[in-house]
């Protein structure tokens, strides 16, 4: 099956065609032009040309991939409307992944940091341990994404811990209820660590021995267009040819479901951030 990719959650613009087979996947032809103030100009021509190059008509196309962002709104919105009205035109599925994870899987294996620029001196990142997502998606100023993830494992760590020692604490009890008070402690502790890493990822207070901005000892190295313009601050290696998120490996994401015939998906974006227009708080005399 063709499939067409699309990503626009970067400030480049990419469409490819990657052929989806019970095998594996293989990519036909990609498209990209880096030009954060271009998205609307430059994805329809680089459709067009990505087609014409593997001389696949629309009509050819089984499915099309779309990345989610996260990314700036007036971008995104440009490569969702797209996918979806040409889901909608050809009557084939849509189908929606994380355009980060698009980058994590091509990063392939390891502890990668990646990283977009966010605009406002900010950068929207994730962790991936050997391609698959461990932290985020989200969005901070990059001096504090090092403290962010620290934050995260520590009370990762943590619940593992209280985990183990609730544990510990049901199998000493004896009786016919053991496993069943084992059960409900380590339930009990599951829930405090996700409710607590929830807490933790919104403070503001830093933890001991966290202050530093570099990543040196959570990450082995980072990928994005964000990292490799913070690259000063994060100081770790940066994958200087993955800056932004190729077709295959958006494919590759949603292969699973290409593959199972899934019914489309709503492309439901990825802002992580409240627009900074806002309603007026009230209506204004005009009388005097």
């Amino acid at each position: 099956m063709l499939v067409l990719a699309l990503d626009t959650a970067t400030p480049a613009s990419t469409a490819a065609l990657v052929e989806v087979t019970a095998e594996g996947i293989k990519g036909v032809a990609e498209r990209r032009t880096v030009d954060p103030r271009a998205h609307g100009e430059k994805l329809a021509p680089e459709i067009v040309a990505t087609l014409a190059e593997a001389r696949v008509r629309p009509s050819e196309l089984g499915a099309i991939v779309a990345g989610l962002g996260p990314g700036p709104f007036t971008g995104l919105r440009v490569g969702l409307a797209t996918a979806a009205s040409m889901g909608q035109a050809l009557d084939i599925p849509t189908y929606g992944v994380c355009s980060l994870d698009g980058l994590g899987r091509a990063a392939g294996p390891g502890r990668v940091l990646v990283a977009t620029d966010a605009r406002r001196r900010e950068v929207y990142y994730a962790t991936y341990l050997d391609g698959a997502r461990v932290i985020g998606p989200d969005v901070a100023k990059p001096a504090d994404v090092s403290t962010a993830i620290a934050r995260v494992i520590a009370v990762h760590v943590a619940a593992e811990i209280s985990e183990s020692e609730a544990r510990e604490s049901a199998e000493a009890l004896s009786g016919a209820d053991a496993a069943r008070q084992a059960a409900a402690l380590a339930h009990a502790a599951a829930e405090e660590a996700a409710a607590a890493i929830d807490r933790i990822k919104r403070a503001h207070d830093d933890l001991p021995g966290f202050e530093a901005a570099h990543l040196t000892g959570l990450v082995d190295r980072a990928a994005g267009e964000g990292a490799l313009k913070y690259a000063a601050t994060f100081a770790v290696p940066v994958e200087e040819h993955l800056l932004y998120p190729p077709g295959a490996a958006l494919v590759a994401l949603a292969a699973p479901r290409i593959r199972a015939g899934a019914p489309s998906e709503p492309l439901t974006p990825l802002y992580l951030r409240r627009p900074d227009a806002v309603e007026p708080s009230g209506r204004k005399p005009v009388l005097t």
